[in-house]
């Protein structure tokens, strides 16, 4: 009997070879594939929705935070008219004004929050922002000239008042206090212009019909052009892309509103 094997049976036995060898290397090139950085065009490789991978400033945190108090308290004054105005155009502007500011107010968040900077805390009338730090001893912050005590720096002119509101020469001047409601500027420069005081906020909640109209127009009016000042200053001096577009829409819209206000009371604007 022959030991050799038939030509028939070598011939196979090299196809199996070649055929095992082929799927060894393919199994390693998907490993290889799986496990390789991910391409830059995937899905998972795509940027933050917030852009948040764009330079900002400190006027950007001013205006995200300035705006969020801007419009808690407009969507306040503007949700209180579908029960108690008596204009059908004044609902209607204050659902547009709902519609328009709640979704700003949670992207202006998003924004702070990928900044690592404080959003402000909800209240009727604003908060005194984060960055307006002064503690119940009147101490201003470290930019100030105070001292933990409130009593100033040994200089003969920076003695500080006993409210701790700094003498005339620098620490403090006496209306850089915040106001009686707690609005206080985001810069830590006094009220917010344009925001309603509780006491007005009160009054417009008590009042209905043609009463409420007149108080809505009167108040929604004074916080637009607060708050247009705002994103002014924002289109002008803002590095965050972003949040300078943001600004010329609350500029667009709002003068808007503050045309079609003018004409329901009846007095007109400049």
């Amino acid at each position: 009997m022959s030991t050799h094997p038939s030509p028939a049976r070598a011939s196979a036995a090299v196809a199996v070879a070649v055929a095992a060898a082929l799927s060894l290397a393919s199994c390693g090139a998907d490993s290889a594939s799986s496990s390789g950085p991910t391409p830059a065009g995937s899905p998972t490789a795509s940027p933050s929705p917030t852009g948040t991978g764009q330079a900002h400033d400190t006027q950007d945190v001013s205006f995200a935070q300035g705006m969020i108090q801007y419009h808690r308290q407009s969507i306040e004054m503007a949700d209180l008219a579908e029960t108690r105005a008596q204009s059908q155009q004044v609902k209607t502007l204050a659902r547009d004004i709902e519609q328009e500011q709640e979704p700003q107010v949670q992207q202006l968040t998003q924004w702070l929050d990928s900044w690592g900077e404080p959003v402000p805390e909800a209240s009727p009338t604003g908060t005194a922002s984060p960055t307006d730090t002064g503690s119940p001893t009147g101490t201003e912050s470290p930019t100030g000239t105070e001292s933990p005590t409130g009593t100033g720096s040994p200089g003969p002119t920076d003695t500080g008042s006993p409210t701790g509101t700094g003498s005339p020469t620098g620490t403090g001047s006496p209306t850089d206090t915040a106001s009686p409601t707690g609005t206080a500027s985001p810069t830590g420069g006094g009220a917010m212009p344009g925001m309603a005081t509780e006491e007005e906020l009160n009054q417009l909640r008590q009042a209905s019909g043609t009463e409420f109209d007149d108080l809505f127009v009167s108040l929604m009016t004074e916080h637009h052009e607060g708050s247009m000042e705002l994103a002014r200053t924002e289109t002008e001096q803002g590095e965050y892309q972003p949040a300078k577009d943001m600004a010329r829409s609350i500029l667009d819209t709002q003068s808007g509103q503050v045309r079609e206000m003018g004409t329901i009371s009846g007095q007109g604007t400049e």
